[in-house]
């Protein structure tokens, strides 16, 4: 494979590897947040992470774009304390992210609301705070369901293409993602090279696509 090639491989594991930290972190914060839909704030919040699933990923893309060039509305702010998102590495990250934070949610959501009533007043009752209980009960409670959410996450940042074209362009060695290299490789008329891209990518979709059915054929057999 071209040199390209290696670093887009090496770029995409890094930029998993950032999105994975902040979905664990700001992923599970949201969560917590919007596990009672108890006001509007909530809801409007709720309506913004789920767009991207909605919207076209070029149209988000250049949404983002428009908010985090360095002119722009956020990218202004952060420009000033030397944090520059677009046509970089955190601007793979942010797309990353964007693109799954939707897909880690909605599944926890669904879960926690129709989580036992009785264990959650027990554990409230038992003196633990709404906090402890999230931590300690409702989420280990769910460890299955919070797997499959990871891992349609890791998929869909693996495979994301439109938002991060948009914020992080195609710049060989400094931006060219797997998906991206694909893309270029193509266009360039090597196909080899983005033959043997696009079956690595299909060996780990695929490894993941039977884990992900593992783990929900065991998700019905503990409901049934």
């Amino acid at each position: 494979m071209s040199k390209e090639a290696v670093f887009s491989l090496i770029l995409t594991l890094k930029v998993l590897c950032a999105d994975v930290i902040l979905l664990i972190i700001f992923g599970t914060m949201l969560l917590y947040y919007l596990m009672e839909e108890n006001s509007f704030l909530k809801k409007t919040v709720y309506m913004l992470i789920d767009l991207p699933l909605l919207f076209p990923p070029i149209a988000t893309g250049f949404l983002l774009l428009w908010l985090f060039r360095d002119n722009g509305y956020l990218g202004n702010i952060l420009s000033k304390i030397n944090i520059h998102i677009v046509f970089g590495f955190w601007g793979l990250v942010l797309a990353g992210f964007v693109a799954s934070v939707s897909l880690f949610i909605k599944p926890l959501i669904a879960s926690i609301r129709q989580y036992p009533k009785n264990i959650i007043e027990a554990s409230y009752i038992s003196g633990k705070s709404k906090f402890k209980t999230f931590i300690f009960i409702i989420m280990p409670g769910m460890k299955k369901v919070f797997i499959v959410s990871f891992i349609l996450s890791v998929s869909r940042i693996f495979g994301e293409v439109g938002i991060s074209l948009m914020l992080g362009g195609n710049i060989p060695f400094k931006t060219n993602t797997i998906s991206i290299e694909i893309f270029s490789e193509v266009f360039n008329g090597n196909i080899d090279t983005a033959m043997n891209l696009s079956l690595i990518m299909f060996a780990v979709s695929f490894v993941l696509f039977v884990f992900l059915k593992y783990i929900e054929s065991n998700i019905k057999h503990d409901l049934f």
